[in-house]
């Protein structure tokens, strides 16, 4: 189960019981323990709760949860797990961490493309990405890779509604809940780019593996430059390199991001 610490006084429990919940359904692993970290450093208006069984989602004292996420969860148990959130936590959002999107069982992606996952997260984005998405989870938006959004796509529509819906979602995030880098401020789908072009990404490889046209990848190469006041993909990835330095400890291990 979940504790506040005994030593905290009246005033500071009653704060704490005030804050929004988010919720860590994991097994343990130094992955999670690593994320868990991070999102508690990055969202200090949260508390986190960490729970490794599933049957903590019954514990009453677990209220206001904006956000569960779930890795390592038995795939057998998520028709209970999902029904447990949606019963008891109806105003959560779920968001699913999976070691590769591309394999993910077809069961789960079923509960994707029923809606009742709001967001999936492959182990390898980038911690700045990973986080802002998380962010964007809780003000009621989605967040699913390309490839996966093609293969729940209807046949003959390879880049049918849910890319679009997911394209348009990535677009509409909130400047405030992007990465400040220079005097812009970078959305969910920009960092994404930025992070592909800082690993030597090409754009005609950035469009195929992100499910957009190269010429928009090409508009989102310019609004970056821009935003970041740099001139080419040099000076991009030197000043981004500069600007992770920032996060310290709360980078997860490079072997997790690709």
């Amino acid at each position: 189960m979940y504790r506040t610490s005994s030593s905290l006084g009246n005033f500071e429990d009653k704060v704490l019981q005030k804050k929004s919940k988010i919720l860590m359904l994991a097994k343990t692993d130094l992955f999670a323990e690593c994320l868990t970290q991070a999102i508690s450093a990055r969202f200090q208006d949260q508390e986190v709760v960490s729970l490794s069984d599933a049957d903590g989602l019954l514990d009453g004292n677990l209220v206001d949860l904006s956000l569960v996420m779930l890795y390592r969860m038995p795939t057998a148990a998520f028709p209970s797990i999902i029904r447990m959130i949606r019963e008891f936590h109806p105003k959560a959002a779920i968001g699913l961490v999976v070691e590769d999107a591309d394999d993910l069982d077809s069961s789960i992606a079923g509960f994707v493309d029923e809606g009742l996952i709001h967001g999936v997260l492959p182990r390898n984005l980038h911690l700045d990405v990973c986080l802002t998405v998380i962010d964007l989870l809780m003000k009621g938006g989605e967040h699913f890779p390309a490839a996966l959004l093609r293969r729940l796509a209807p046949q003959g529509h390879p880049a049918g509604g849910l890319v679009a819906q997911q394209e348009a979602v990535c677009e509409s995030i909130d400047l405030e809940s992007g990465a400040d880098i220079g005097k812009g401020v970078l959305t969910a789908r920009e960092i994404q780019i930025l992070d592909l072009i800082c690993m030597g990404t090409q754009n005609k490889i950035i469009a195929d593996r992100l499910g957009l046209s190269e010429n928009t990848v090409k508009v989102h190469v310019r609004n970056i430059y821009k935003k970041m006041n740099v001139r080419n993909r040099t000076e991009a990835a030197s000043r981004y390199f500069r600007s992770e330095a920032d996060l310290g400890s709360l980078r997860m291990p490079s072997r997790w991001r690709n």
